[in-house]
């Protein structure tokens, strides 16, 4: 969705100047809440500068999840400490606790109300899924499992890295989101993080 083909830097420096002041007007307010003379009034742009370079308050909104989206790649590739020659376990913790760290904020929960009162915008969401499904963190993971020497593991490799994200955000993302439950203090992820690494690789065995 990004746009910054063919703008001069001034125009550059303008957009950018808009996506931030929008983004912080958002996590504030709320994407309803916040109007585009808002966002105007305070980062001195106009409305044919928002529509030349988002289209719209939504095309705005979707842009900045891009950016969001790529950063959270680069933050969890660059401290997660994956390798080959450690075992399987050893790398989803390692994983995990990037992950369990960036979705335990409150601008990552803020976020997740905001998308969440966007599902009505289907080709919008639509399209920003598309354009960012290679920037989605459980790649990282799929690569890896795509390596790994059982065979189950590498035939799977995508969902069962799906399902793994999705574990380590549930219920507790979810929770945060929609009825604002307590953050995870450090201990609380600790423990989360062992628990879902264990059922993950080993699942409900019977230990009576």
């Amino acid at each position: 969705m990004n746009s910054n083909k063919m703008l001069s830097k001034k125009n550059l420096a303008r957009k950018d100047k808009i996506k931030k002041v929008a983004h912080e007007l958002f996590l504030e307010r709320g994407f309803q809440e916040t109007s585009l003379s808002d966002i105007i009034k305070i980062s001195g742009g106009s409305y044919s500068n928002i529509y030349d370079y988002f289209q719209s308050k939504e095309g705005l909104f979707f842009e900045i999840l891009d950016d969001i989206c790529k950063q959270h790649f680069k933050l969890i590739a660059s401290q997660i400490h994956i390798s080959e020659n450690k075992d399987l376990k050893e790398n989803l913790i390692s994983f995990a606790r990037v992950f369990v760290k960036i979705y335990n904020t409150i601008p990552m929960v803020s976020w997740g109300r905001i998308i969440f009162s966007q599902v009505y915008n289907t080709d919008y969401l639509q399209n920003w899924l598309q354009d960012n499904e290679k920037f989605f963190a459980y790649n990282i993971l799929a690569n890896l499992f795509s390596k790994q020497k059982n065979k189950f593991i590498c035939d799977n490799a995508s969902k069962l890295a799906i399902t793994f994200c999705n574990m380590l955000k549930e219920p507790y993302y979810t929770l945060n989101v929609l009825v604002e439950s307590p953050l995870m203090n450090k201990k609380e992820q600790k423990k989360h993080i062992e628990f879902m690494v264990d059922l993950f690789l080993n699942g409900i065995t019977d230990k009576t």
